[in-house]
């Protein structure tokens, strides 16, 4: 248990100064860009009992073959079929709590702890949703990866340190990996890369920074890709030397999520008698989410709680693709 007390607070006694908020470095991006997006389906199971939930869906037609036709009665032609399949997700249950005694307030005057970290939970949320769509790639990676890896091309090499322009980030590279999605490659549109893929990107001249009429926020763009730097994308380090980075391409919309609604999704929580009489305020916070990648099933194969982890969200026997490689928007390349 975390509590702020006199310790953590810096302040004059005779003048105060007000205090500076610092903002964290890790931006979510992901629904800004419209890679997660709000599924009504989704949003109605988040609501409903249970906490996996399967998703019925219909198969396509198959367009591998068809009858010529003829003008002889005995010729039957037999008809095909439509088929259906399920994709699974999990909900997830979380909270978080912050903490502060009484006493800091009343010896440093208007500043208040606990006004200052309800002012900064919606951040902290956002934060924390960002790290399970990064969760949900890194997991549907390591499935495809272990599997058939036909999302994936591989440009690197393991002795990173003498890595070559082919191995590291390049146009060709970037037109291959999309490739990876066929005739389907037109419904990519995001890109995620680590800050120093960005880098390299920037040095080759190959950015275009658009500002927002809005906001003022400058955005990069990669061929008419909009980029969103991540650095919380795998990094590995190469077998002999240096590291191996992957980049990210997602279809707007890929990874659709609803919210439920906790029984208490905000809790004020007072201890009278802690701090000897003085007495300690807790804020708690509650979210329940159902996020899930389309084409994907969540087989559950390795989760031992409630709700998935981090880690178990990046695993890669918790997956199961369910859609044909071109029906599922996301593709990786891996480079130096």
């Amino acid at each position: 248990m975390a509590t702020v007390r006199l310790s953590d607070v810096q302040f004059d006694e005779d003048v105060y100064l007000s205090y500076l908020q610092e903002d964290r470095t890790d931006r979510n991006a992901y629904i800004a860009s419209g890679v997660a997006v709000t599924s009504n389906e989704l949003q109605a199971r988040a609501n409903g009992e249970g906490g996996l939930t399967s998703i019925p869906f219909w198969k396509d037609l198959d367009a591998s073959s068809e009858n010529n036709s003829s003008d002889d009665p005995t010729q039957k032609a037999t008809p095909d079929k439509i088929g259906t399949g399920k994709m699974a997700a999990r909900k997830i249950f979380v909270n978080n709590g912050w903490q502060a005694a009484n006493l800091v307030s009343s010896l440093i005057g208007n500043e208040d702890p606990m006004r200052q970290i309800a002012s900064r939970t919606s951040a902290y949320w956002e934060q924390r949703f960002a790290a399970r769509v990064q969760a949900i790639t890194l997991g549907l990676f390591n499935q495809n990866d272990a599997g058939s890896g036909d999302m994936i091309f591989d440009a690197s090499t393991e002795d990173g340190a003498n890595a070559t322009a082919d191995n590291k980030w390049s146009f060709d590279g970037f037109v291959d990996a999309r490739a990876t999605m066929g005739e389907s490659a037109d419904n990519l549109a995001l890109l995620a890369v680590h800050p120093d893929t960005l880098t390299q990107m920037i040095k080759q001249e190959k950015i275009e920074f658009v500002t927002d009429s809005q906001t003022g926020v400058r955005i990069p763009f990669y061929n008419d890709y909009r980029v969103v730097e991540d650095k919380k994308l795998p990094v590995i380090a190469g077998t002999t030397s240096g590291f191996r980075y992957v980049s990210v391409l997602y279809r707007q919309g890929v990874i659709g999520y609803g919210e439920g609604s906790p029984r208490r999704p905000v809790a004020i929580e007072f201890d009278e008698s802690a701090g000897n009489g003085a007495g300690i305020e807790t804020l708690w916070e509650r979210k329940e989410w159902l996020m899930h990648p389309e084409g994907y099933k969540f087989t559950d194969a390795s989760v031992a709680d409630l709700s998935p982890t981090i880690a178990e969200f990046e695993t890669a026997a918790n997956w199961s693709r369910e859609f044909e490689r071109e029906n599922v928007g996301i593709a990786f390349f891996v480079h130096n």
